[in-house]
Protein backbone atom coordinates (compact mmCIF):
# COMPACT_ATOMS: atom_id res chain seq x y z
CA UNK A 1 0.00 0.00 0.00
CA UNK A 2 1.26 3.47 -0.91
CA UNK A 3 -0.16 6.91 -0.28
CA UNK A 4 -0.03 9.09 -3.40
CA UNK A 5 -1.89 12.34 -2.73
CA UNK A 6 -3.67 14.23 0.00
CA UNK A 7 -6.13 17.04 -0.75
CA UNK A 8 -7.18 19.17 2.21
CA UNK A 9 -9.83 21.90 2.11
CA UNK A 10 -10.33 24.35 4.96
CA UNK A 11 -12.44 27.52 4.85
CA UNK A 12 -12.48 27.39 1.04
CA UNK A 13 -8.70 26.99 0.75
CA UNK A 14 -7.54 23.72 -0.88
CA UNK A 15 -4.01 22.30 -0.78
CA UNK A 16 -2.61 19.31 -2.67
CA UNK A 17 0.29 17.31 -1.22
CA UNK A 18 2.05 14.54 -3.16
CA UNK A 19 3.70 11.60 -1.40
CA UNK A 20 6.53 9.44 -2.74
CA UNK A 21 7.95 6.00 -2.00
CA UNK A 22 10.35 7.63 0.46
CA UNK A 23 9.11 10.97 1.74
CA UNK A 24 10.54 13.39 4.28
CA UNK A 25 8.19 16.12 5.51
CA UNK A 26 10.76 18.69 6.59
CA UNK A 27 10.94 22.16 8.08
CA UNK A 28 13.64 24.21 9.77
CA UNK A 29 11.34 24.92 12.70
CA UNK A 30 8.75 23.10 14.75
CA UNK A 31 5.04 23.93 14.86
CA UNK A 32 4.53 24.55 11.14
CA UNK A 33 2.35 21.51 10.45
CA UNK A 34 4.49 18.41 9.84
CA UNK A 35 2.65 16.29 12.40
CA UNK A 36 -0.64 17.79 11.27
CA UNK A 37 -0.04 16.51 7.71
CA UNK A 38 0.55 12.98 8.97
CA UNK A 39 -2.53 13.13 11.15
CA UNK A 40 -4.70 14.48 8.33
CA UNK A 41 -3.50 11.63 6.11
CA UNK A 42 -4.76 9.07 8.63
CA UNK A 43 -7.83 11.11 9.55
CA UNK A 44 -8.73 11.09 5.86
CA UNK A 45 -8.80 7.28 5.86
CA UNK A 46 -11.46 7.32 8.57
CA UNK A 47 -9.49 7.11 11.81
CA UNK A 48 -10.69 9.15 14.83
CA UNK A 49 -7.51 11.22 14.90
CA UNK A 50 -7.57 14.29 17.18
CA UNK A 51 -6.88 17.67 15.61
CA UNK A 52 -3.83 19.73 16.38
CA UNK A 53 -3.68 23.09 18.09
CA UNK A 54 -5.53 25.73 16.09
CA UNK A 55 -7.01 23.31 13.49
CA UNK A 56 -10.23 21.39 14.09
CA UNK A 57 -10.17 18.36 11.81
CA UNK A 58 -13.97 18.16 11.64
CA UNK A 59 -13.81 21.46 9.74
CA UNK A 60 -11.33 20.04 7.19
CA UNK A 61 -12.51 18.10 4.12
CA UNK A 62 -9.99 15.54 2.89
CA UNK A 63 -9.31 13.31 -0.10
CA UNK A 64 -6.68 10.60 0.25
CA UNK A 65 -5.37 8.75 -2.83
CA UNK A 66 -3.55 5.46 -2.29
CA UNK A 67 -2.51 2.38 -4.25
CA UNK A 68 -3.14 -1.19 -3.17
CA UNK A 69 -3.02 -4.40 -5.22
CA UNK A 70 -2.17 -2.34 -8.31
CA UNK A 71 -5.45 -0.41 -8.01
CA UNK A 72 -5.87 3.30 -7.25
CA UNK A 73 -8.27 4.14 -4.43
CA UNK A 74 -9.38 7.46 -3.06
CA UNK A 75 -11.28 8.26 0.11
CA UNK A 76 -13.35 11.42 0.60
CA UNK A 77 -14.12 12.51 4.13
CA UNK A 78 -16.22 15.44 5.34
CA UNK A 79 -16.59 15.47 9.14
CA UNK A 80 -17.94 11.96 9.91
CA UNK A 81 -19.25 11.15 6.43
CA UNK A 82 -16.84 9.13 4.29
CA UNK A 83 -16.81 7.54 0.84
CA UNK A 84 -14.33 5.24 -0.92
CA UNK A 85 -13.72 4.78 -4.66
CA UNK A 86 -11.62 2.27 -6.59
CA UNK A 87 -10.36 3.35 -10.03
CA UNK A 88 -12.94 6.19 -9.86
CA UNK A 89 -15.76 3.71 -9.23
CA UNK A 90 -17.81 4.26 -6.06
CA UNK A 91 -17.53 1.33 -3.64
CA UNK A 92 -19.13 2.30 -0.35
CA UNK A 93 -19.86 5.06 2.16
CA UNK A 94 -20.78 5.34 5.82
CA UNK A 95 -21.13 7.70 8.76
CA UNK A 96 -18.22 7.13 11.12
CA UNK A 97 -19.01 6.46 14.77
CA UNK A 98 -15.56 5.82 16.26
CA UNK A 99 -16.15 2.05 16.19
CA UNK A 100 -15.65 1.42 12.50
CA UNK A 101 -13.28 -1.54 12.30
CA UNK A 102 -15.11 -3.17 9.38
CA UNK A 103 -14.74 0.07 7.35
CA UNK A 104 -10.96 -0.33 7.39
CA UNK A 105 -11.28 -3.61 5.50
CA UNK A 106 -11.81 -1.38 2.43
CA UNK A 107 -8.58 0.48 3.22
CA UNK A 108 -6.24 -2.41 4.01
CA UNK A 109 -7.90 -5.32 2.18
CA UNK A 110 -7.81 -7.44 5.34
CA UNK A 111 -10.83 -9.18 6.86
CA UNK A 112 -9.58 -9.93 10.40
CA UNK A 113 -11.18 -7.47 12.82
CA UNK A 114 -8.41 -7.98 15.38
CA UNK A 115 -5.76 -7.10 12.80
CA UNK A 116 -7.75 -4.07 11.63
CA UNK A 117 -8.10 -2.86 15.24
CA UNK A 118 -4.32 -2.93 15.71
CA UNK A 119 -2.73 -2.24 12.33
CA UNK A 120 -2.38 1.52 12.88
CA UNK A 121 -0.32 0.91 16.02
CA UNK A 122 2.14 -1.10 13.94
CA UNK A 123 2.65 1.30 11.02
CA UNK A 124 2.33 4.73 12.70
CA UNK A 125 4.57 6.16 15.41
CA UNK A 126 3.17 9.41 16.78
CA UNK A 127 5.65 11.96 18.12
CA UNK A 128 4.08 11.82 21.59
CA UNK A 129 2.94 8.25 22.32
CA UNK A 130 4.40 6.40 19.33
CA UNK A 131 7.98 6.20 20.55
CA UNK A 132 6.91 4.89 23.96
CA UNK A 133 4.22 2.43 22.81
CA UNK A 134 5.83 -1.00 22.98
CA UNK A 135 3.26 -3.80 23.01
CA UNK A 136 0.02 -2.32 24.39
CA UNK A 137 -1.48 1.08 25.02
CA UNK A 138 -2.79 4.12 23.14
CA UNK A 139 -1.55 4.87 19.63
CA UNK A 140 -3.09 8.34 19.41
CA UNK A 141 -6.32 9.76 20.80
CA UNK A 142 -8.46 6.81 21.90
CA UNK A 143 -7.04 4.38 19.31
CA UNK A 144 -5.48 1.45 21.15
CA UNK A 145 -2.94 -1.25 20.30
CA UNK A 146 -2.32 -4.72 21.73
CA UNK A 147 0.29 -7.01 20.22
CA UNK A 148 -1.40 -10.10 21.65
CA UNK A 149 -4.69 -9.29 19.91
CA UNK A 150 -2.86 -8.45 16.67
CA UNK A 151 -1.07 -11.81 16.65
CA UNK A 152 -4.27 -13.65 17.55
CA UNK A 153 -5.92 -11.98 14.56
CA UNK A 154 -3.11 -13.21 12.30
CA UNK A 155 -3.07 -16.71 13.76
CA UNK A 156 -4.81 -19.65 12.12
CA UNK A 157 -5.83 -20.84 15.59
CA UNK A 158 -6.91 -17.43 16.87
CA UNK A 159 -10.58 -18.42 16.96
CA UNK A 160 -9.79 -20.82 19.83
CA UNK A 161 -9.27 -17.78 22.06
CA UNK A 162 -12.30 -15.81 20.92
CA UNK A 163 -14.40 -16.84 23.91
CA UNK A 164 -11.91 -15.52 26.43
CA UNK A 165 -11.35 -12.35 24.41
CA UNK A 166 -15.08 -11.66 24.27
CA UNK A 167 -15.38 -12.17 28.03
CA UNK A 168 -12.42 -9.86 28.49
CA UNK A 169 -14.02 -7.10 26.40
CA UNK A 170 -17.30 -7.55 28.26
CA UNK A 171 -15.65 -7.24 31.65
CA UNK A 172 -13.58 -4.23 30.56
CA UNK A 173 -16.80 -2.52 29.49
CA UNK A 174 -18.40 -3.36 32.83
CA UNK A 175 -15.36 -2.07 34.69
CA UNK A 176 -15.62 1.23 32.84
CA UNK A 177 -19.30 1.52 33.73
CA UNK A 178 -18.62 0.67 37.35
CA UNK A 179 -15.94 3.34 37.58
CA UNK A 180 -18.30 5.85 36.04
CA UNK A 181 -20.95 4.93 38.60
CA UNK A 182 -18.49 5.41 41.43
CA UNK A 183 -18.14 9.00 40.29
CA UNK A 184 -21.93 9.36 40.53
CA UNK A 185 -22.56 7.19 43.55
CA UNK A 186 -24.23 8.42 46.72
CA UNK A 187 -25.55 6.74 49.79
CA UNK A 188 -27.94 3.81 49.14
CA UNK A 189 -29.62 3.94 52.50
CA UNK A 190 -32.97 4.92 50.95
CA UNK A 191 -33.36 2.03 48.52
CA UNK A 192 -34.67 -1.33 49.72
CA UNK A 193 -33.22 -4.67 48.75
CA UNK A 194 -36.73 -6.14 48.62
CA UNK A 195 -37.57 -3.73 45.79
CA UNK A 196 -34.55 -4.96 43.88
CA UNK A 197 -35.47 -8.59 44.50
CA UNK A 198 -38.95 -7.99 43.10
CA UNK A 199 -37.35 -6.60 39.96
CA UNK A 200 -34.96 -9.52 39.49
CA UNK A 201 -37.56 -12.15 38.67
CA UNK A 202 -39.05 -10.09 35.85
CA UNK A 203 -35.61 -9.09 34.64
CA UNK A 204 -34.44 -12.72 34.61
CA UNK A 205 -37.32 -13.78 32.38
CA UNK A 206 -36.50 -10.99 29.94
CA UNK A 207 -32.76 -11.71 30.07
CA UNK A 208 -33.27 -15.44 29.40
CA UNK A 209 -35.36 -14.62 26.34
CA UNK A 210 -32.74 -12.20 25.02
CA UNK A 211 -29.99 -14.74 25.74
CA UNK A 212 -31.68 -17.46 23.67
CA UNK A 213 -32.32 -15.11 20.75
CA UNK A 214 -28.73 -13.88 20.80
CA UNK A 215 -27.37 -17.44 20.80
CA UNK A 216 -29.43 -18.17 17.68
CA UNK A 217 -28.04 -15.01 16.02
CA UNK A 218 -24.51 -16.00 17.06
CA UNK A 219 -24.83 -19.41 15.39
CA UNK A 220 -26.23 -17.90 12.19
CA UNK A 221 -23.46 -15.29 11.94
CA UNK A 222 -20.74 -17.90 12.61
CA UNK A 223 -22.08 -20.05 9.78
CA UNK A 224 -22.10 -17.06 7.40
CA UNK A 225 -18.49 -16.23 8.31
CA UNK A 226 -17.49 -19.87 7.80
CA UNK A 227 -19.12 -19.91 4.35
CA UNK A 228 -17.46 -16.64 3.31
CA UNK A 229 -14.01 -17.79 4.45
CA UNK A 230 -14.52 -21.00 2.48
CA UNK A 231 -15.41 -18.89 -0.58
CA UNK A 232 -12.31 -16.73 -0.08
CA UNK A 233 -10.14 -19.83 0.09
CA UNK A 234 -11.81 -21.31 -3.00
CA UNK A 235 -11.40 -18.08 -4.99
CA UNK A 236 -7.70 -17.81 -4.11
CA UNK A 237 -7.11 -21.48 -4.87
CA UNK A 238 -8.92 -21.29 -8.21
CA UNK A 239 -6.90 -18.25 -9.29
CA UNK A 240 -3.62 -19.95 -8.39
CA UNK A 241 -4.71 -23.13 -10.22
CA UNK A 242 -5.66 -21.27 -13.41
CA UNK A 243 -2.34 -19.41 -13.43
CA UNK A 244 -0.38 -22.65 -12.86
CA UNK A 245 -1.92 -24.19 -16.04
CA UNK A 246 -0.19 -21.58 -18.25
CA UNK A 247 -3.40 -21.19 -20.25
CA UNK A 248 -3.11 -19.07 -23.37
CA UNK A 249 -5.90 -16.97 -24.84
CA UNK A 250 -6.13 -15.11 -28.14
CA UNK A 251 -6.79 -11.39 -28.02
CA UNK A 252 -6.96 -9.57 -31.38
CA UNK A 253 -4.92 -12.33 -32.97
CA UNK A 254 -2.21 -12.35 -30.28
CA UNK A 255 -1.62 -15.25 -27.88
CA UNK A 256 -1.43 -14.13 -24.26
CA UNK A 257 -0.65 -16.29 -21.21
CA UNK A 258 -3.16 -15.92 -18.37
CA UNK A 259 -1.34 -14.52 -15.34
CA UNK A 260 -2.00 -12.63 -12.09
CA UNK A 261 -2.06 -9.25 -13.85
CA UNK A 262 -4.60 -10.03 -16.58
CA UNK A 263 -6.91 -12.34 -14.60
CA UNK A 264 -9.66 -9.82 -13.85
CA UNK A 265 -12.50 -9.80 -11.31
CA UNK A 266 -10.87 -12.21 -8.85
CA UNK A 267 -9.38 -9.36 -6.83
CA UNK A 268 -12.70 -7.46 -6.81
CA UNK A 269 -14.54 -10.57 -5.64
CA UNK A 270 -11.98 -11.17 -2.90
CA UNK A 271 -12.16 -7.56 -1.70
CA UNK A 272 -15.94 -7.82 -1.47
CA UNK A 273 -15.78 -11.13 0.41
CA UNK A 274 -13.15 -9.83 2.83
CA UNK A 275 -15.15 -6.70 3.63
CA UNK A 276 -18.30 -8.76 4.12
CA UNK A 277 -16.37 -11.10 6.42
CA UNK A 278 -15.09 -8.12 8.44
CA UNK A 279 -18.63 -6.73 8.84
CA UNK A 280 -19.92 -10.12 10.02
CA UNK A 281 -17.02 -10.50 12.46
CA UNK A 282 -17.83 -7.06 13.87
CA UNK A 283 -21.50 -8.07 14.25
CA UNK A 284 -20.46 -11.36 15.85
CA UNK A 285 -18.25 -9.59 18.37
CA UNK A 286 -21.11 -7.27 19.38
CA UNK A 287 -23.51 -10.21 19.78
CA UNK A 288 -20.98 -12.22 21.79
CA UNK A 289 -20.25 -9.29 24.10
CA UNK A 290 -23.98 -8.91 24.74
CA UNK A 291 -24.29 -12.65 25.37
CA UNK A 292 -21.42 -12.48 27.84
CA UNK A 293 -22.96 -9.48 29.62
CA UNK A 294 -26.32 -11.24 30.00
CA UNK A 295 -24.62 -14.44 31.20
CA UNK A 296 -22.72 -12.42 33.81
CA UNK A 297 -25.94 -10.80 35.03
CA UNK A 298 -27.78 -14.10 35.31
CA UNK A 299 -24.83 -15.64 37.15
CA UNK A 300 -24.59 -12.71 39.56
CA UNK A 301 -28.25 -13.08 40.46
CA UNK A 302 -27.60 -16.54 41.88
CA UNK A 303 -24.03 -16.26 43.17
CA UNK A 304 -23.36 -12.64 44.24
CA UNK A 305 -24.65 -10.36 46.96
CA UNK A 306 -25.29 -7.75 44.24
CA UNK A 307 -26.07 -7.81 40.55
CA UNK A 308 -25.24 -5.88 37.44
CA UNK A 309 -28.89 -4.86 37.35
CA UNK A 310 -28.87 -3.04 40.68
CA UNK A 311 -25.28 -1.83 40.45
CA UNK A 312 -24.97 -0.86 36.79
CA UNK A 313 -27.97 -1.10 34.48
CA UNK A 314 -30.65 -0.08 36.98
CA UNK A 315 -28.53 2.80 38.21
CA UNK A 316 -27.87 4.06 34.68
CA UNK A 317 -31.59 3.92 33.87
CA UNK A 318 -32.83 5.26 37.18
CA UNK A 319 -29.92 7.18 38.69
CA UNK A 320 -32.23 9.89 39.96
CA UNK A 321 -34.22 7.40 42.03
CA UNK A 322 -31.60 4.97 43.29
CA UNK A 323 -28.50 5.83 45.25
CA UNK A 324 -25.65 3.31 45.25
CA UNK A 325 -23.31 2.69 48.12
CA UNK A 326 -19.78 3.40 47.01
CA UNK A 327 -18.43 0.46 49.01
CA UNK A 328 -20.52 -1.94 46.90
CA UNK A 329 -19.16 -0.46 43.71
CA UNK A 330 -15.64 -0.60 45.11
CA UNK A 331 -15.99 -4.34 45.76
CA UNK A 332 -17.37 -4.82 42.27
CA UNK A 333 -14.51 -2.87 40.73
CA UNK A 334 -11.92 -4.97 42.56
CA UNK A 335 -13.63 -8.19 41.45
CA UNK A 336 -13.62 -7.06 37.82
CA UNK A 337 -9.98 -5.98 37.96
CA UNK A 338 -8.94 -9.37 39.33
CA UNK A 339 -11.05 -11.19 36.74
CA UNK A 340 -9.60 -9.09 33.90
CA UNK A 341 -6.06 -9.72 35.15
CA UNK A 342 -6.69 -13.47 35.28
CA UNK A 343 -8.25 -13.52 31.80
CA UNK A 344 -5.28 -11.61 30.40
CA UNK A 345 -2.89 -14.06 32.03
CA UNK A 346 -4.84 -17.10 30.76
CA UNK A 347 -5.06 -15.73 27.19
CA UNK A 348 -1.38 -14.83 26.99
CA UNK A 349 -0.27 -18.12 28.56
CA UNK A 350 -2.34 -20.22 26.17
CA UNK A 351 -1.37 -18.12 23.16
CA UNK A 352 2.35 -18.11 24.00
CA UNK A 353 2.45 -21.86 24.52
CA UNK A 354 0.58 -22.86 21.37
CA UNK A 355 1.12 -20.27 18.65
CA UNK A 356 3.76 -20.30 15.94
CA UNK A 357 3.55 -16.54 15.48
CA UNK A 358 5.41 -15.94 18.74
CA UNK A 359 8.63 -17.41 17.37
CA UNK A 360 8.19 -15.62 14.02
CA UNK A 361 7.75 -12.28 15.77
CA UNK A 362 10.66 -12.89 18.12
CA UNK A 363 12.84 -13.73 15.13
CA UNK A 364 12.29 -10.29 13.63
CA UNK A 365 12.58 -8.52 16.99
CA UNK A 366 15.93 -10.22 17.54
CA UNK A 367 17.19 -9.27 14.07
CA UNK A 368 16.45 -5.59 14.59
CA UNK A 369 17.56 -5.63 18.24
CA UNK A 370 20.92 -7.06 17.20
CA UNK A 371 21.34 -4.29 14.62
CA UNK A 372 20.67 -1.77 17.38
CA UNK A 373 22.88 -3.50 19.96
CA UNK A 374 20.16 -4.48 22.45
CA UNK A 375 19.88 -8.24 21.94
CA UNK A 376 20.38 -8.93 25.65
CA UNK A 377 17.30 -6.85 26.55
CA UNK A 378 14.83 -8.84 24.40
CA UNK A 379 16.27 -12.35 24.75
CA UNK A 380 13.45 -13.77 26.92
CA UNK A 381 10.87 -15.73 24.90
CA UNK A 382 7.89 -13.97 26.50
CA UNK A 383 9.46 -10.51 26.33
CA UNK A 384 7.11 -9.34 23.59
CA UNK A 385 4.35 -9.36 26.24
CA UNK A 386 6.47 -7.67 28.92
CA UNK A 387 4.98 -5.13 31.33
CA UNK A 388 8.36 -4.34 32.87
CA UNK A 389 9.07 -1.05 31.11
CA UNK A 390 10.37 1.09 33.97
CA UNK A 391 13.67 -0.80 34.12
CA UNK A 392 14.62 0.25 30.56
CA UNK A 393 16.49 3.51 30.09
CA UNK A 394 15.37 6.13 27.55
CA UNK A 395 17.85 5.39 24.77
CA UNK A 396 17.49 1.61 25.06
CA UNK A 397 13.72 1.89 25.29
CA UNK A 398 13.66 3.85 22.01
CA UNK A 399 15.58 1.04 20.31
CA UNK A 400 13.35 -1.66 21.79
CA UNK A 401 10.19 0.12 20.62
CA UNK A 402 11.57 0.53 17.10
CA UNK A 403 12.64 -3.14 16.96
CA UNK A 404 9.16 -4.22 18.05
CA UNK A 405 7.31 -1.97 15.60
CA UNK A 406 9.37 -3.07 12.62
CA UNK A 407 8.84 -6.70 13.65
CA UNK A 408 5.07 -6.13 13.75
CA UNK A 409 5.18 -4.77 10.21
CA UNK A 410 7.15 -7.77 8.96
CA UNK A 411 4.84 -10.29 10.62
CA UNK A 412 1.69 -8.60 9.27
CA UNK A 413 3.18 -8.55 5.77
CA UNK A 414 4.17 -12.23 5.96
CA UNK A 415 0.66 -13.31 6.92
CA UNK A 416 -1.41 -10.96 4.74
CA UNK A 417 0.76 -10.38 1.67
CA UNK A 418 0.20 -6.63 2.04
CA UNK A 419 3.09 -4.18 1.76
CA UNK A 420 2.60 -1.66 4.57
CA UNK A 421 3.55 2.01 4.71
CA UNK A 422 5.76 3.14 7.59
CA UNK A 423 4.87 6.52 9.08
CA UNK A 424 7.31 8.03 11.59
CA UNK A 425 6.71 11.33 13.36
CA UNK A 426 9.85 12.99 14.79
CA UNK A 427 12.15 9.95 15.07
CA UNK A 428 15.02 12.11 16.39
CA UNK A 429 13.27 13.25 19.56
CA UNK A 430 13.84 12.35 23.20
CA UNK A 431 17.24 10.87 24.12
CA UNK A 432 18.24 9.77 20.61
CA UNK A 433 21.84 10.13 19.47
CA UNK A 434 22.98 10.60 15.87
CA UNK A 435 24.39 7.08 15.93
CA UNK A 436 21.05 5.63 17.06
CA UNK A 437 19.04 7.41 14.38
CA UNK A 438 21.65 6.38 11.80
CA UNK A 439 21.14 2.73 12.80
CA UNK A 440 17.37 3.15 12.59
CA UNK A 441 17.57 4.59 9.06
CA UNK A 442 19.97 1.82 8.10
CA UNK A 443 17.32 -0.75 9.07
CA UNK A 444 14.75 1.04 6.91
CA UNK A 445 17.19 1.07 3.97
CA UNK A 446 18.19 -2.60 4.32
CA UNK A 447 14.97 -4.34 5.37
CA UNK A 448 12.18 -2.12 4.04
CA UNK A 449 13.32 -1.24 0.53
CA UNK A 450 9.89 -2.01 -0.95
CA UNK A 451 7.86 -0.21 1.72
CA UNK A 452 6.70 3.36 1.50
CA UNK A 453 8.35 5.38 4.27
CA UNK A 454 7.00 8.77 5.37
CA UNK A 455 8.95 10.71 8.00
CA UNK A 456 8.14 14.09 9.55
CA UNK A 457 11.11 15.82 11.17
CA UNK A 458 13.23 18.96 11.53
CA UNK A 459 16.24 16.75 10.74
CA UNK A 460 17.41 15.19 7.48
CA UNK A 461 18.41 11.54 7.13
CA UNK A 462 20.35 9.26 4.81
CA UNK A 463 17.19 7.49 3.68
CA UNK A 464 17.68 5.95 0.24
CA UNK A 465 15.87 7.71 -2.64
CA UNK A 466 14.13 10.14 -0.30
CA UNK A 467 12.24 13.15 -1.63
CA UNK A 468 11.29 16.12 0.49
CA UNK A 469 8.15 18.04 1.26
CA UNK A 470 9.48 21.31 2.67
CA UNK A 471 7.15 23.34 4.87
CA UNK A 472 8.30 26.95 5.13
CA UNK A 473 5.09 28.20 6.69
CA UNK A 474 1.98 26.67 8.24
CA UNK A 475 0.07 24.33 5.93
CA UNK A 476 -2.64 26.70 4.76
CA UNK A 477 -0.18 29.59 4.46
CA UNK A 478 2.17 27.62 2.21
CA UNK A 479 2.13 27.85 -1.58
CA UNK A 480 2.60 24.22 -2.54
CA UNK A 481 4.60 23.59 -5.70
CA UNK A 482 6.13 20.37 -6.94
CA UNK A 483 9.43 20.19 -8.79
CA UNK A 484 12.32 17.74 -8.92
CA UNK A 485 15.72 19.23 -8.25
CA UNK A 486 18.64 16.78 -7.80
CA UNK A 487 16.25 14.01 -6.74
CA UNK A 488 14.67 16.37 -4.22
CA UNK A 489 11.11 17.59 -4.45
CA UNK A 490 10.57 20.96 -2.81
CA UNK A 491 6.95 21.58 -1.83
CA UNK A 492 6.34 24.97 -0.35
CA UNK A 493 9.00 27.06 -2.09
CA UNK A 494 7.83 30.59 -2.70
Amino acid sequence: MRFRKLFITYEGNTKEINFFDKTLIYSDDNSVGKSTLLRLLLYGLGYPIPGTYGLKFNKVDTQVFFERDEKLYFVKRSNNYIEIYKNDKFISSCTLTGNDDSWFSYIWGIDSIRVLKNILGAVYMDQDKGWTLLNRGKVIGNIRFNIRDLLIGLSKNGEDLDGNLIRLESQKKMLTLTRQLRDLSKSTDEYKSSDIESLREADDIELNGRYKNLKLREGAIKQKIKNIKRNISNEQGLAEYLISLNIMVKVEGKSIIVNKENLFNFRDNLDFLKQRSAVLQEDLEKVQIEISEIANKLEDHTSNLFSDIDVVDRTLNDIAKININDSVLEVREEELKKSISKLNFDIESKFTDSNELIDDTRKWVNIFAEKLGISDVVKDKKYIFTRDLKSISGTIYYKVVFSFKMAYIKIIEEHTGLSLPIILDSPSGREVTNRNISDVISILNDYFKENQVIIASINKYELDNVKEIVLQKKIFETQFNSRDVNNETNLGAE
